[in-house]
């Protein structure tokens, strides 16, 4: 997991600045970013773009180790990293992608997970 951890920590770098990561759709680049469906334990609010960002960039400082490589279909022939973590009380599994494109931190998928 050598070249991983590599870009593992980029992805967290470039996800601290809003200049440098992105979570928006496109049909070359779709994504679920649904930070306001997921409630954040620590003060009972949704997560914002910004939280769910920090709450990422921690994870992959942390536990890099999480973070699983998957082969994408779009864009074709590129890789992302996904984990499934539990957020509790009251325990809801939230479905994490990321992913380095083009020079920057990509939020593919930030949602209440429907399996574990």
């Amino acid at each position: 997991m050598g070249d991983s951890r590599e870009k593992l920590a980029e992805i967290a770098l470039l996800g601290r600045y809003a200049k440098t990561r992105r979570n928006d759709f496109s049909p070359s680049v779709p994504c679920r970013w649904e930070p306001l469906t997921v409630e954040n334990p620590e003060n009972g609010s949704p997560f914002s773009d910004a939280s769910a960002w920090e709450l990422i960039c921690k994870l992959l400082d942390e536990h890099p180790e999480s973070f699983r490589e998957i082969r994408l279909d779009k864009p074709p022939g590129q890789f992302a990293y996904w984990t499934v973590i539990t957020l509790g009380p009251p325990n809801v599994p939230v479905y994490i992608k990321v992913q380095l494109f083009q020079g920057k931190a990509y939020g593919r998928s930030f949602h209440i997970s429907t399996k574990e």
